[in-house]
């Protein structure tokens, strides 16, 4: 199942809330967004120790990317008491993604700061240097979603015409050398707009 963890969602949320501003600033909010999910767990006695890894990368709206990454680990009991452990977190404004004809998608080795926040500390400290890439296959079908819009605003007529194109991915992630198994997600938005005055 996945998964976005609590402290990428924020940073997500705000690149996702950028593109309609570039809609109206540069004509068009058209950009390619891909997410990486691995989830690892071991058990010992009665415990189950997990780590997920959160992998995202998408527009800033201004032809850049920016790529973020979320390590977090947790444990839960046989009784289903779960205890974090501690989460990475950062960011870094670049990402050379690549998405084929086939939507193979391969990201290119970056390297990433982060941040550790452990349990029982009111905040988050440290630097961690992680560097990461991704390398990913179609699983499944492409799903294609067009949505058309018309505004009139005084003598001015805006036409929207947003194309959507979605994919379930699965290849694997290297953190520092290491590979892990991971399923993906691609979204590519390709938007274009006229306006028509009086």
């Amino acid at each position: 199942m996945r998964r976005i963890p609590i402290l990428l969602a924020l940073p997500v949320a705000l690149l996702l809330a950028a593109a309609p501003v570039a809609a109206d600033t540069t004509g068009g909010g058209s950009g390619t967004s891909f997410n990486s999910f691995s989830e690892t767990c071991s058990a010992s006695g009665n415990r189950v120790s997990c780590t997920d890894t959160n992998l995202f990368v998408g527009p800033n709206g201004d032809g850049t990317n920016s790529t973020c990454l979320d390590i977090f680990s947790y444990s839960f009991s046989s009784n289903g008491r779960q205890t974090f452990g501690s989460d990475q977190f950062g960011c870094v404004t670049g990402g050379a993604l690549t998405v084929g004809s086939d939507y193979a998608v391969s990201l290119a080795p970056i390297a990433i700061s982060l941040q550790t926040c452990s349990a029982h500390k009111r905040s988050c400290t440290g630097s961690t240097d992680v560097t990461v890439s991704a390398s990913d296959q179609l699983d499944g079908d492409v799903s294609t979603t067009t949505t058309k819009s018309t505004t009139v605003s005084g003598g001015c007529t805006f036409k929207t015409t947003i194309k959507e194109t979605d994919a379930n991915l699965v290849g694997t992630m290297t953190l520092n050398g290491s590979t892990i198994d991971e399923q993906g997600f691609l979204s590519i938005v390709d938007e274009t707009s006229t306006v028509r005055c009086r």
